[in-house]
């Protein structure tokens, strides 16, 4: 179970959940004042920085020492790799959600895509510092650090990560990235409950970024420049949007079809044996048994894949295939 806090008893389920609803009239809060200024990536800079300001006000209203509301711990190589195994496991299944809500939204789908982007590339050095560096302190601090720690108190530690996970989801206020963002919040969420140690979840978080967003955005840096890459975030057509999620689809799922197999090695690795042994953890099932039961889902999104890739190419014109 997550391990609770000196002063518990100020953090309180109620207090998270008003908290939540503090960060999310922050955001819109922050939203005004970025239209303001003109700037995505100042915006963006300057709402990341007031979730840091919100976690911390928080602790010290708490009277709560700070190493206990973001413990830094040192981390092991079993650590290093149940994060690393549970990001490989976690992320392509929320790529793939994401892709099918594209298919259904193009539009929305192009705007939220339009919007990371333009944040990324508005001011190159700032906009990967905004979109790679910050997430991982300041969200992790509100997220993972302050709203976390009002849940301590709760003894099953799947209930904590659902409600955080789904915290996390309508944090990113786009459905289109709901259920990828509330994966990702519910492993972080795991990480914490787990270990304990904020460095995981920061670790995670930088990673996710960092490959998906920050690559991307060095490239740019290195490369044409932002006025380029301006140009093409403005000239995002719904209907390709469309086209190219559905061609992406398949081949991602026949991709990551064992990506659930990793992610329960990777929880696995986090969850130590000691810990069960000590009767600090429930026994449960045995990892075997779980990669076992991992593989059913992870043979239906390559037969779901295999039968989509047959169909996209089976309707595809002679034409198209010269």
């Amino acid at each position: 179970m997550a391990k609770e806090l000196s002063t518990q008893a100020k953090w309180k389920p109620w207090k998270g959940f008003v908290l939540f609803v503090i960060v999310i009239v922050w955001m819109i809060v922050g939203s005004i004042i970025g239209a303001m200024i003109g700037d995505a990536t100042i915006g963006t800079f300057i709402l990341q920085l007031g979730f840091l300001g919100i976690a911390v006000i928080t602790t010290l209203i708490n009277k709560t020492p700070f190493k206990e509301v973001f413990p830094v711990k040192g981390i092991t190589v079993r650590d290093f790799f149940g994060v690393i195994l549970m990001w490989i496991g976690a992320m392509p299944l929320g790529l793939i959600s994401a892709l099918i809500i594209g298919q259904l939204a193009p539009d929305t789908f192009s705007e939220v895509a339009s919007s990371v982007n333009s944040v990324a590339t508005g001011m190159l050095i700032l906009g990967f510092i905004t979109t790679v560096i910050c997430p991982p302190v300041c969200e992790e601090s509100i997220m993972r650090g302050a709203i976390f720690s009002n849940f301590r108190g709760i003894k099953k530690d799947w209930v904590i990560c659902l409600i955080i996970g789904i915290f996390f989801g309508i944090f990113h206020m786009d459905y289109v990235r709901f259920f990828n963002t509330a994966l990702m919040g519910g492993c972080l969420a795991y990480l914490m409950c787990k270990r304990n140690n904020f460095i995981l979840p920061m670790m995670y978080h930088f990673i996710n970024n960092f490959v998906l967003i920050g690559i991307s955005t060095l490239l740019t840096i290195a490369g044409q420049g932002a006025s380029t890459s301006e140009v093409a975030v403005e000239n995002v057509d719904p209907d390709a949007v469309a086209a190219t999620t559905a061609s992406m689809l398949p081949g991602m799922m026949i991709i990551a079809w064992l990506c659930p197999v990793i992610l329960v090695i990777g929880i696995h690795l986090i969850k130590r044996q000691h810990e069960i042994s000590e009767g600090l953890e429930p026994s449960g099932m045995k990892l075997g048994k779980k990669i076992a039961l991992a593989f059913i889902p992870s043979v239906i999104l390559l037969v779901a894949g295999i039968i989509l890739a047959v169909n996209t190419f089976s309707q595809m014109d002679v034409g198209q295939l010269v």
